[in-house]
């Protein structure tokens, strides 16, 4: 059935896949949406970090001299002034800003419209985007404790047993639920 044809998906109408359908093609189908979204995904979160510290940052005082966006460098904010007011509510900012960018994406791509449920192509292409979601709040907390002049970067420098662990279990958290609504809210058990 192609696409088109595809009637549409209600709270009553199974999935048009399963787990068992994972033949390799189908599971190749998975594979190509994660691996096509998550990249782009993390491009885009760290763009949208970037601009959201510096949409903060200029109403409570800091100076913006300069936003480097992600690719073809790492993506940071030049200040030619910061600012007093609010401590370093900034940092904060970006982090919390692309976690929910990244959350409303994949609400209004992937789950509103429950896209997941056509095919595991669409359902992996949702995971590439709901990965990024946790390390980027684990950074903005990172960025907003470091204080003015510091980045998250210094922390993993200092402590990177403490740090890259963290960031690795906020993705499979963010992984884990994704994994446990397809299987809970979509799949109930059949008694």
């Amino acid at each position: 059935m192609s696409p088109s044809a595809t009637p549409e998906i209600g709270a009553d109408v199974m999935p048009a896949w399963c787990w068992s359908d994972l033949k390799p093609l189908m599971f190749l189908s998975a594979v190509t949406g994660f691996v096509v979204s998550a990249p782009v995904a993390l491009v885009v979160s760290c763009n949208v970090h970037e601009i959201g510290h510096a949409l903060v940052a200029v109403p409570l005082g800091w100076e913006v001299e300069r936003i480097n966006l992600c690719l073809p460098a790492a993506g940071s904010v030049e200040y030619a002034r910061i600012g007093i007011w609010a401590g370093n509510l900034q940092g904060y900012a970006g982090g919390f800003i692309a976690a929910t960018f990244l959350a409303a994406l994949h609400l209004l791509v992937f789950a509103i419209p429950r896209r997941p449920l056509r095919g595991p192509g669409w359902w992996g292409s949702g995971l590439g985007v709901v990965l990024w979601v946790g390390p980027q709040i684990v950074i903005g907390i990172l960025e907003g404790t470091a204080g003015p002049g510091r980045d998250y970067g210094d922390f993993l420098r200092d402590a990177p047993a403490l740090y890259l662990p963290l960031i690795a279990v906020s993705m499979l958290a963010g992984v884990a639920t994704y994994a446990w609504r397809w299987r809970v809210v979509f799949h109930p058990r059949q008694r």
